[in-house]
Parts: C-alpha cells; sequence; structure tokens
C-alpha cells in the first residue's frame, strides 16, 4: 500500500533537480518550505483494489483511488464500496431539488386594485404544484421584485387560489386572486430595427420552493407587464407614442433613461415622435352649441400624412365626462386647422375644437375634458397617438 499525496508528486519532480537546488525547499524570500504531515490528508491512493487496508473504524470514511480500476472506492460502515454518483446504481446520495410546476391560469388588464396607499397591484390567477421527490417542501411562495425571497408565502405545495379577498374599483369581491404591486418585478426591453424604436415592459413572478435539506428551486413567469394574457406572454409590441400615453397614465413608472431612449433623446438614435399640447376651456362650456373647447398645438417634430381615425378628418375628438371617455360623431366638431398643410403640420400649428351645432358639452351635461386622436406615418408604420387634456 502506498498513500501519494498531491505534494508527493511535487517533490518527486523536483528530485533531479535537486543537485542544482539542494537539498531544501526555499520560497523566493529565501524561507524553507515546511510540508504537512501527509499522513493527516484523507485522499489516498493504492495500485490494486487489494492493496486496499483493512476497512474498520480507523479507516472509516478515507476515500481511495485505485489505478488498475480507475476509480475511486469508499470505506463505509458496510465495507469498501466503488462510489458512483447519481445513475440507477449511484450509491453516494445527492439531494434532489424540489420540482415546481406553475402557470397564470387568468390575467387581464383590467384586473388592476387600489392599494389605498396611492399605490396599485394587478391580479393574477395562479396555478402551482411543488414536489420533493426526496424529502419534503419546507417552504413555497411568490416573489415579485426579483430578490428571491418569498413576498407572498403559498398556502400549500398545490393548489389555484389564495386565501385573500380583494375589491375591483367597482366594488365587487374579488376573491383567491394574487396581488402583485404594479411597480414590481418590472423589465423594460429596447428593440431597434434601421427604420423604427420598439419597447416593451414584462413583468416577472417566481414561484420558490425549498426542501427540507435547504434547496431552493425557482420558476419563473412573465407577463405584458401592461397587457397580461391567460394564454400567452401578451402584447410586447408598443412604439413611443404609447409610451408617452402610458407614461402619463402611470405616473412615470417607465424610468426617465428608458422614455429618453424610446422618445429619441440623444444619444438615442431612435426616431423622435411628435409632441403635442392640448388644452381645455373649461370657462367656454355653456349651453350653446357653438363652444371652443379647446385648442391642440404641434409643439415639436413633424408628422406626416395627419389624419383621424374612423373616417374623422384631420383628428378625432372625444370628450371625458366625469372621467370617462366618451367619442363623439365626428360631425359633432369643427376642427379648424392654423397653418400650411394639415396632413403635414410643423411646430407652432394648432387645431381649434369648437362645438359644431351641437350643444356636447353644457352645464348639464358637464365635461371635464377633452381627448383627441390622430393617426400619422412615422417609422414606416400608421401610428395611432391620443393626446388629452382635463
Amino acid at each position: 500500500m502506498r498513500r501519494v499525496p498531491l505534494v508527493i508528486c511535487i517533490m518527486m519532480m523536483t528530485v533531479s533537480l535537486s543537485g542544482c537546488i539542494g537539498g531544501d525547499i526555499e520560497t523566493s524570500e529565501g524561507d524553507d518550505v515546511i510540508f504537512e504531515d501527509t499522513d493527516d490528508w484523507p485522499t489516498y491512493y493504492v495500485p490494486t483494489s487489494g492493496d486496499l487496508p483493512t476497512c474498520d473504524s480507523t479507516t472509516l470514511g478515507r476515500l481511495y483511488y485505485v489505478e488498475v480500476d480507475t476509480n475511486f472506492q469508499a470505506c463505509m460502515s458496510t465495507g469498501w464500496q466503488v462510489v458512483q454518483i447519481g445513475g440507477s446504481g449511484g450509491n453516494i446520495l445527492v439531494n434532489q431539488p424540489p420540482i415546481i410546476e406553475a402557470n397564470v391560469w387568468f390575467a387581464d388588464d383590467d384586473l388592476v386594485v387600489d392599494d389605498g396607499d396611492g399605490t396599485y397591484s394587478i391580479l393574477i390567477g395562479l396555478h402551482w404544484n411543488a414536489t420533493d421527490v426526496d424529502g419534503t417542501i419546507s417552504q413555497i411562495g411568490i416573489d415579485y421584485d426579483g430578490d428571491l425571497a418569498i413576498d407572498i408565502p403559498l398556502p400549500g405545495n398545490s393548489g389555484a387560489h389564495s386565501t385573500e379577498d380583494h375589491s375591483s374599483q367597482g366594488g365587487d369581491n374579488l376573491a383567491g386572486f394574487f396581488a402583485i404591486p404594479f411597480e414590481s418585478g418590472l423589465t423594460f426591453h429596447r428593440g431597434q430595427t434601421p427604420t423604427d424604436c420598439k419597447w416593451a415592459m414584462t413583468r416577472t413572478i417566481t414561484v420558490i420552493a425549498m426542501d427540507d435539506d435547504g434547496t431552493t428551486s425557482l420558476e419563473y413567469i412573465t407577463r405584458s407587464a401592461f397587457d397580461p394574457r391567460t394564454d400567452s406572454i401578451g402584447m410586447l409590441y408598443y412604439n413611443a407614442y404609447e409610451a408617452m400615453e402610458l407614461n402619463t397614465d402611470l405616473d412615470g413608472i417607465i424610468s426617465p433613461a428608458d422614455y429618453d431612449w424610446i422618445m429619441g433623446v440623444s444619444p438615442s438614435t431612435c426616431p423622435a415622435p411628435p409632441v403635442f399640447s392640448l388644452t381645455f376651456d373649461s370657462g367656454a362650456v355653456t349651453s350653446g352649441d357653438s363652444d371652443v373647447l379647446g385648442v391642440l398645438t404641434l409643439v415639436s417634430g413633424s408628422p406626416t400624412n395627419v389624419r383621424g381615425q374612423d373616417g374623422c378628418s384631420p383628428i378625432f375628438v372625444g370628450l371625458s365626462l366625469d372621467g370617462e371617455n366618451y367619442g363623439q360623431q365626428c360631425s359633432s366638431f369643427s376642427i379648424q386647422f392654423s397653418g400650411s398643410d394639415a396632413a403635414n403640420p410643423v411646430a407652432g400649428d394648432t387645431y381649434t375644437i369648437s362645438e359644431a351645432g351641437v350643444d356636447a358639452c353644457n352645464p348639464t351635461n358637464l365635461c371635464d375634458g377633452v381627448w383627441v386622436d390622430l393617426v400619422h406615418d412615422a417609422g414606416g408604420d400608421s401610428q395611432q397617438q391620443r393626446i388629452y387634456a382635463p
């Protein structure tokens, strides 16, 4: 039997040089190198399995490499055993991580609830199942902010409902859904082509399961942050015009750097979209049928082929009644353009919006805002732009 730790091999390679460097091995500073007693090393080498020592209390736990058989043998309580990790014939047990299956079974962009503190949560329906093949699940839950810590404990190893009640903005009871803070787990994605820029924002939640041996498994679920779908990830092709609308509606949930990128602010090479301003003259609301309701002004940019949707020209006008948007017939409004080319306006051009013989806004049917939709070419595509003024 021979014990040959790695350091012995190194020493053997230096024997032929001993005449040159002397009998002692020294560091570059001139200090003698003192080798550790190799009898205390836990790994050993033998030429054949017949050279293995007796497996008893003095060798229990030792691991030997057998050169002829090119394997390792360990002294275990049952005697010498060839070490085989994994596989059908494995005799060294390795902890198996939990197995997780999780899916969103319901998601809708209308399922948003007020948290009561100025923030909002989106509701999702979640199905999950976790199994530990060689033990038990000790912890399971949802991580919604990406720090790999459980934010919402799940009520069991499998299920399809939460234990919480939620109230919709209309007062309906929405029981069994999971409330995910709207601003959590968001990732902004940038995409650029030779003619246009696209952006997307996804929301990722993670189902985390830990077994009784401390091993953790993760199951990631990703959906569109603004347009989640049950049957798919949701809409991910947004443009700068939708970014402007969402950035206004959601109070700057898009980071300033990402917003500047899609808006073409240098050093971004994205095409900058046109910027409009819209005013609403609440003081002009009377019982007459020719009130001037607002003025749309092009602030910057050069939109091309401007037209209104649904056949309205040059813009589509809607009114806000008690905070709700209502579309109107094109004939309800008169649009007076001030500029050289209504289809291709330049900065400073305006559209004056007036009632056209229809008393759409009056003290009884009080309007609290006006909004317009217009369509124009951008990046080779027709883009819809909505502007609102309260």
